[in-house]
């Protein structure tokens, strides 16, 4: 395995479960790869298409600049480098969006929010 692909095992799973798994070279089952974090949830086979849709329709329907943002300060966060205050004050960025003022007046009235991607 080379550095790279070492690398996301680590960010993944972590030091000790990616030794476990390099050095064991056994498969997986899936109940031990929701332990040690190495995927997000498991499904029967009949329902894996019918979540994958629902996770996407989910997803789909979220405030799609947020969504976009908190790729970005995901990704950025696994650098170790301190934060510029340019990066923290890009955090509050959302609340000068269309999409702030829809989700926050479809919170305060109990409805489902129709985000524009403003």
């Amino acid at each position: 395995v080379a550095y790279e692909e070492m690398e996301v095992l680590m960010q993944l799973v972590g030091y000790a479960n990616t030794l476990e798994i390099l050095f064991e070279g056994r498969m997986l089952d899936s109940a031990h790869a929701l332990r040690i974090g190495l995927v997000n949830r498991v499904v029967a086979d009949e329902q894996v298409a019918q979540n994958v849709l629902d996770s996407a329709r989910t997803i789909a329907e979220g405030a799609p600049l947020v969504a976009r943002w908190h790729k970005k300060f995901a990704r950025r966060l696994l650098n170790p480098a301190p934060l510029s205050t340019k990066e923290r004050d890009e955090s509050f960025h959302c609340f000068d969006t269309k999409d702030f003022q829809i989700g926050y007046q479809a919170f305060l009235a109990k409805k489902k929010p129709e985000f524009t991607g403003q």
